[in-house]
């Protein structure tokens, strides 16, 4: 009777002190990115043995010293940090579901012959994130007749496809004003301000899709704009004008620049250098094998927090986010829409024998952007459907008639992701509408 007891009250204080529960109830399954706890079967294990990592090619990610650092093929980039404007926060896992290419032949020396263009190029210099960096600053040729140029062009591109070109550049004199030009021999060129003295986004034209500044902390902002291609050629090009809108430059006008990038997609992707030839970084994949996937054939209950980032391409399931799937008429999903009105709407999917449930958020419940903020938890049961969205609860479902039976499946961890994972947790229980609230807050 005693040891009863004992065992008892042992199991309560291992269930009270864990910070992974949740009103009352502990995931058999925890990945903790930020603090590189991972448990499976209520049993701590390690990275390796928890979750399958792949990426065929090197990477980098920024360490909590705010500088870039390359790991190696297959090699998770756990404890990527991002600026929140005072500090450098550990976000947990960079995760990058899409391949991208850097197009750019020098990457960070606009000293070498692929740079052309009327402005004039420092020495490169230690002191960046990035490692290094340069300065430029008007040639002659510039002065005040035009913008101070440097740029790479004549790039292969996809007619209809999108593109972003960035650089990750600091004021140091003159006007401050920075422009990402997104050349394209089939259309005017598309231009896009930026303010680096005052960290202020400026004014775009008419054909840039989208642009924005992401800090880098001490006065680095990584500036970046995205357009469709019109043509088979295109590229970018880096200015100094002396103003939002103007096409002049001054004299005075010197800018730091760290590191530049050209590649096919919607929004920038974490630094790809190059040194005489573009480089590709391969799609990441995190699996999660079955063995490891607590199920229940009654309850389940998944939550998982980070920062995504994505733009509203007009589809469905334009983020992925957990997927977990033994075919079309067996599985649960969470996913992203941004299909008509829909901007940024967070929809749970159930289907089980063929019969599909959802459970959706607002339609614009998350606005496109770099780095945004989510946390969802998930009730998934053969008689419910319900989530929560960052503490608040929706209303529950109650038309599935059975849960789907994924006892053997693997589960996709970010299937289509381009951002940070910072925790996922899984059930092999209802933890109840309370519990969903507290999860996702």
């Amino acid at each position: 009777m005693q040891i009863g007891l004992s065992l008892s009250l042992t199991a309560q204080l291992r269930l009270s002190t864990s910070a992974y529960v949740v009103s009352g109830f502990e995931p058999a399954l925890v990945f903790d990115f930020k603090n590189s706890y991972y448990r499976k079967g209520e049993e701590s294990t390690v990275f390796a043995s928890a979750i399958t990592h792949a990426r065929a090619s090197s990477a980098t990610m920024i360490n909590s010293s705010g500088t870039l650092v390359t790991v190696g093929n297959n090699v998770p980039r756990t404890g990527h940090h991002i600026y929140n404007g005072s500090a450098w926060v550990n976000e947990g896992i960079l995760h990058e579901s899409e391949p991208r290419t850097n197009q750019m032949l020098y990457s960070d020396d606009l000293t070498r012959t692929a740079w052309t263009g009327q402005a004039n190029s420092g020495t490169v210099t230690a002191g960046s994130p990035f490692g290094t960096y340069q300065t430029i600053s008007p040639s002659a040729n510039g002065g005040n007749l035009g913008p101070a140029q440097k740029y790479q062009i004549g790039k292969s591109i996809t007619s209809g496809s999108t593109y972003v070109g960035w650089a990750l550049v600091k004021y140091s004199a003159g006007s401050g004003w920075f422009v990402v030009n997104m050349y394209d021999t089939g259309k005017a060129n598309e231009q896009a301000y930026f303010d680096l003295q005052n960290g202020v986004v400026g004014s775009k034209e008419a054909l840039i899709i989208d642009h924005g500044m992401v800090d880098y902390g001490d006065g680095w902002w990584l500036c970046w704009a995205s357009s469709n291609a019109a043509s088979g050629s295109g590229g970018v090009s880096y200015e100094m004008p002396n103003g939002d809108g103007v096409q002049s430059c001054s004299a005075a006008d010197v800018i730091l620049i760290a590191g530049s990038q050209f590649e096919q997609g919607s929004t920038p992707s974490s630094y790809i250098p190059t040194l005489g030839a573009s480089v590709t970084r391969a799609a990441e994949t995190l699996t999660i094998p079955a063995a490891n996937m607590p199920y229940d054939s009654t309850n389940m209950s998944i939550q998982m927090d980070g920062r995504m980032t994505f733009t509203d391409t007009d589809a469905y399931a334009l983020v992925q986010l957990h997927w977990w799937q033994l075919d079309t008429n067996n599985r649960i999903l969470k996913a992203l829409d941004g299909f008509g009105t829909d901007t940024g709407k967070p929809v749970s999917t159930m289907t089980a024998l063929g019969v599909a449930s959802y459970s959706g958020g607002a339609a614009d419940h998350y606005s496109p952007g770099i780095s945004v903020p989510f946390n969802y938890a998930d009730r998934y049961g053969s008689t419910f459907l319900n989530s929560a969205l960052e503490g608040t609860a929706l209303t529950a479902k109650t038309t599935p008639t059975s849960l789907p039976d994924l006892s053997s499946t693997d589960l996709n961890l970010g299937r289509k992701f381009m951002g940070t994972i910072g925790q996922f947790r899984v059930w092999d229980e209802d933890i109840t509408d309370a519990g969903i609230v507290e999860a996702s807050t």
